[in-house]
């Protein structure tokens, strides 16, 4: 039996990834911590979990295994330190960290100390995303998250938004090592951000990475050119090939869970295996770094 910590019980943490933990509890004993006590015992009490506390110092009298960060994103770097230098694995909500000094040293500091480094990427573990990832002799890649009248501040918009695009983008190219990338954005009369992309190239591909903040609707695109046709995949749950004038539609089987769908129960049970049996990381380190480092170099290049 595992012991794994869980810290942020906010609106991700309780749709994506406490219905999940309360599947696994008879290989891991959950602790879960925030600073609201009546959300705590609440959500403790629905799951049947261990409250552990409200403070961080609650997890530290701990054996954990593993910890779930699920605090807010400036947050993040102070919370991975905490517990990679106490020796506990740590899976954590993406992005990694907003400074490309930080995620560097956060990655050096799981190294040090030989413990995993996860952060949430969950696209790449969709199904129907695997099934792009996998396909041969792509030369072409577009993905795109659309929102109905979102502008939002510009970093956050990119860190929030725009990394989920990009990193699916990477993973359908195979991560190229040293991608050329180029940077494009435009904000509106009060700054905030309504459209951002970056393109790039490596290992044979163009590739394509946008976000549309006044698209008038909520649709998510990843699209795949081979030399045996188009591949498309809208909102991770409905795949279709277009080669000539054939198309032909897969979707998500109705009997499959949501989170199965979206690839969130596939990378948690990864991470804990991972965790368990001392293997790989589920998400490789080299790999998250490339998509924080994108963003990093956009954001000080076009931001102001």
């Amino acid at each position: 039996m595992l012991n794994i910590g869980v810290i942020g019980l906010g609106n991700i943490a309780q749709k994506a990834y406490l219905p999940v933990y309360a599947q696994m509890q008879d290989k891991v004993q959950f602790y879960l911590m925030t600073r609201d006590l009546a959300k705590l015992t609440a959500l403790a009490n629905q799951y049947h979990m261990v409250a552990a506390g409200t403070e961080v110092a609650a997890l530290d009298g701990l054996n954990l295994d593993a910890v779930m960060i699920h605090a807010a994103t400036p947050a993040h770097y102070e919370l991975a330190e905490h517990f990679l230098s106490r020796g506990v694995n740590v899976f954590i909500d993406k992005p990694l960290a907003t400074s490309m000094a930080q995620v560097t040293a956060l990655y050096l500091l799981a190294a040090q100390h030989q413990k995993l480094l996860t952060v949430g990427f969950n696209r790449r573990f969709a199904p129907l995303d695997k099934q792009l990832i996998a396909l041969p002799d792509k030369n072409m890649i577009s993905v795109v998250k659309n929102r109905v009248n979102a502008p939002q501040p510009v970093a956050e918009a990119i860190y929030d938004l725009l990394i989920h695009p990009l990193d699916t983008a990477l993973a359908l190219a195979n991560f190229p090592e040293e991608p050329n990338a180029r940077f494009s954005l435009h904000k509106n009369k009060d700054g905030l951000l309504e459209q951002a992309s970056i393109t790039f190239t490596g290992n044979g591909v163009h590739g394509e990475a946008a976000i549309n903040l006044v698209a008038g609707a909520n649709l998510e695109e990843a699209t795949v050119a081979t030399p045996t046709g188009v591949y498309r995949v809208q909102n991770l749950s409905q795949l279709q090939h277009f080669a000539g004038s054939n198309v032909t539609t897969e979707v998500a089987p109705d009997w499959e869970p949501t989170l199965e769908t979206r690839g969130f129960a596939p990378l948690i049970h990864a991470f804990v295996e991972a965790v368990a049996n001392s293997t790989a990381n589920p998400i490789e380190p080299q790999t998250s770094r490339l998509t924080h480092s994108l963003l990093d170099e956009m954001l000080h290049r076009l931001a102001d």
